[in-house]
């Protein structure tokens, strides 16, 4: 329906005027001096509309993190049959470095993530979030490959590969293609297995 159309999207210009008043503040004065009423008054919505988009305070930061996910789910999906999940994590990786090439903000930047270690609030809620995302991931892959319950593989395999993600995010990107290089980095690793992997220094010491 058209109403309904421009009714989203009212609400996701909303949605972003209130991130980008919110991070604006955080950067300038720390996470846990400003308050809500004051991402309200920034972004001229009433304080209750800040949180008819975000639940809790620290989801502003972390404004993104939906739709990261739906993006990282849907290169699962779409990969071919007999194709392995690393290959889709890694075009995954590919698509938001391309995006980011095009013009997008290369978020998270020094600054951005000096903010969240400063903040015990918003570095618990990011361990929430990757544990979220490790749990949604491997029950997809639990799904692709027919495991049953409680099977420990998918979950293993799920919180390599997140963890793939979160170095990509939770590092300093210096240059744009340095993000991404690291995560394709990581993914040829877990591609080839850790079974040779870190072998102890051949002059180290035995007692």
């Amino acid at each position: 329906m058209p109403d309904e159309g421009l009714r989203d999207r009212k609400r996701r210009r909303t949605r972003a005027a209130i991130a980008e008043a919110a991070l604006e503040l955080f950067l300038a004065r720390g996470f846990d001096h400003v308050t809500v009423s004051e991402v309200a008054a920034a972004a001229e919505v009433a304080e209750k509309t800040v949180f008819n988009h975000f639940p809790v305070k620290a989801a502003l930061v972390f404004d993104a993190a939906d739709e990261l996910l739906a993006e990282l789910l849907a290169a699962l999906r779409e990969r071919g049959a007999g194709v392995p999940a690393v290959e889709g994590i890694r075009a995954f990786v590919q698509r938001r470095a391309e995006r980011i090439g095009r013009g997008s903000p290369p978020r998270p930047g020094p600054a951005f993530l000096e903010m969240i270690e400063a903040s015990p609030a918003l570095r618990s809620y990011r361990r929430d979030m990757f544990a979220r995302w490790e749990a949604v991931l491997a029950e997809e892959l639990a799904a692709d490959v027919g495991a049953p319950p409680g099977s420990a593989e998918p979950f293993v395999a799920a919180a390599a590969l997140i963890a793939v993600l979160r170095a990509g995010l939770e590092a300093p990107t210096p240059t744009r293609g340095h993000a991404e290089h690291n995560s394709l980095a990581a993914l040829d690793l877990i591609a080839r297995g850790l079974g040779d992997y870190a072998p102890a220094p051949l002059d180290r010491p035995t007692e």
